[in-house]
């Protein structure tokens, strides 16, 4: 894997957050981490730029998470936003902005991994184009 394709994990939850670093850099990603929307907003906005974005919907913020989603897509609209929740939750994230898929949080991370590598694919080719 291309070490240049950053992953941004947007989660609430420290040890999910590590978890997915310690997974995700095990696939060859770098990965940035954020557990608050002002740590998400400021490293979008400094000189990490994400190719990806994994976004729990809990995350602590100021903003409802359709105003985040909003906001982070106005900011990065070419950045794919997977929603990382427990589908259970009743919002319909399917159809705000940015939002590439969303995906029921499970202690194995495979289908997140496939997402993410059917997700980098696409965004890869689009950026040699």
């Amino acid at each position: 894997m291309d070490k240049e394709i950053k992953i941004l994990i947007a989660e609430r939850n420290r040890n999910v957050r590590n978890l997915l670093q310690r997974e995700l850099f095990e696939e060859g990603y770098q990965v940035i981490l954020a557990g608050e929307d002002r740590e998400l907003l400021r490293l979008l906005h400094d000189e990490h730029t994400a190719d990806l974005l994994i976004l729990d919907p809990d995350l602590p913020s100021s903003l409802s998470i359709s105003e985040l989603i909003t906001l982070l897509h106005g900011s990065k609209p070419g950045l794919p936003i997977v929603i990382y929740t427990f589908l259970h939750d009743g919002l319909n994230y399917w159809n705000m902005p940015g939002v590439a898929t969303c995906l029921e949080k499970e202690e194995d991370i495979t289908s997140l991994k496939k997402v993410i590598t059917e997700l980098v694919g696409r965004t890869h080719l689009k950026r040699l184009s």
